[in-house]
């Protein structure tokens, strides 16, 4: 027999055994997830640190005194998503060895809160080492939405064969007004089929601002490739904070964004200037590349895994019909 708790402090030695196993399982699978977190003292911490975000709370279910579960959550609301329930990647983990659908019943009792209250986006960053949980997400309805992948630099092999003729060099504060013109790409690109993303004159102002400031800021660092003075690409590079991450290595970047010129796609540009950006990355010392991309986008999830982008954690989403509110057949 099961039951199911409101979230502890004292069950935080119990749940972090759980995401140190989980984390040791993943590891078998995705090497370069850091290892410290095998430890049941650093899952513990990383715990902690979720359980005192604002309007955070869980649940956690008890065989007896045994933790055998737990799901932990984070009410939130912003202009992108509106109200939605976010369920981070340490926030979800069950002993190894208890039934898959364990999941399930944890996501039954706690969404009845979320939609009681009005939630009915539920946003889950889920393992993608652990088939069972994943398909039983998919079964409750959830959909791919965004992918997390890390490619390690030391394995990577150039995938240009040299017939893309480009040129490239690092963005200078002179390169303000040239960024602007490049900003839209990506998002024309997922405004497209089958992506659908909306694409408002607000959000495109807002990224050519974004964009502009590239120029100057010191934390990034920015690659264009250029055919005959025309800008054909670009890759947009910042360094990761391995420090309290379960999931970033140590001498990590983030490849926070890319974009081919949209007249310029299918000759190869893309594939040349990762082979010289991941270069240029190695050289500074870095050892792995982080990206993430959306799922709908059909370019780019071939791009990535085909350079070698090893997917290990998916952002799953469910929206309820908010009129279960008030429909009830009552």
């Amino acid at each position: 027999m099961i039951r199911f708790v409101q979230f502890e402090e004292k069950y935080i030695p119990q749940m972090a055994e759980l995401l140190a196993s989980r984390q040791m399982k993943e590891r078998i699978r995705f090497g370069f997830l850091p290892e410290r977190y095998e430890n049941a003292e650093e899952t513990a911490k990383i715990l902690r640190e979720e359980t005192s975000k604002p309007f955070t709370a869980g649940i956690v279910t008890l065989r007896f005194d045994e933790v055998i579960g737990y799901l932990l959550y984070e009410f939130k609301q912003n202009a992108t998503r509106g109200r939605h329930v976010s369920v981070s990647y340490p926030s979800l983990a069950i002993k190894e060895g208890e039934q898959s659908r364990l999941v399930r019943l944890m996501y039954a009792e706690a969404g009845a809160e979320w939609v009681r209250n009005g939630y009915f986006e539920h946003v889950l960053f889920a393992p993608v080492g652990n088939d069972p949980i994943i398909l039983e997400l998919l079964e409750q309805s959830f959909r791919f939405d965004q992918r997390y992948a890390i490619l390690s630099l030391n394995s990577y092999v150039a995938k240009s064969d040299g017939t893309a003729r480009v040129n490239f060099r690092e963005v200078t504060k002179d390169d303000s007004s040239l960024l602007q013109k490049m900003a839209p790409w990506n998002s024309i690109h997922q405004a497209a089929a089958p992506s659908w993303s909306p694409l408002t004159k607000e959000s495109i102002d807002k990224v050519r601002k974004e964009y502009a400031g590239l120029a100057v800021d010191d934390e990034s660092t920015m690659w264009i490739a250029e055919q005959n003075s025309i800008p054909a690409a670009f890759h947009v590079y910042y360094p990761a904070d391995a420090n309290g991450s379960i999931v970033t290595p140590e001498n990590s970047a983030h490849l926070a964004a890319a974009s081919t010129n949209v007249e310029m796609r299918g000759k190869g540009i893309g594939k040349a200037i990762a082979d010289y950006c991941l270069g240029e990355m190695e050289e500074k010392g870095y050892k792995y590349i982080m990206a993430d991309w959306h799922t709908p986008n059909p370019l780019a999830s071939y791009f990535w895994p085909k350079l070698g982008f090893q997917s290990y954690m998916i952002r799953m989403v469910r929206k309820v019909d908010p009129r279960i509110s008030w429909a009830d057949g009552i």
